[in-house]
């Protein structure tokens, strides 16, 4: 069947019980499906009828071209943690003489 529009397609029917055996669309395929049981099945010619078609046009959540980070902030608060854990250790010193010689 196509996409769009209004077109026919066949139904294979077993003619004793009334029950369908399958849906073509073309209508070579449904007379192949009867000619295995010609006695017993029939073929009925049905329309497509293509519901009511609605176009959505969804918006984009976020506008993901404007987005702008400002990591002025971030870096400052870096800079600051940073002076807090350095500023401690350069502040251990061991008088002038009594430091023991480091061999490397």
């Amino acid at each position: 069947m196509k996409k769009y529009g209004n077109e026919d397609y066949f139904s294979v029917i077993e003619i004793n019980t009334g029950r369908k055996i399958c849906d073509c669309s073309d209508e070579m395929d449904a007379l192949m499906m009867v000619s295995f049981s010609p006695k017993n099945r029939t073929i009925t010619k049905n329309k497509f009828m293509m519901g009511q078609v609605i176009d959505i046009e969804v918006p984009k959540a976020l506008p993901t071209n404007e987005i702008v980070i400002d990591t002025r902030k971030y870096k400052q608060h870096q800079e600051e943690w940073m002076v807090e854990k350095i500023n401690p250790l350069s502040q251990i010193k061991l008088p002038e003489g009594e430091g023991k010689p480091v061999k490397v």
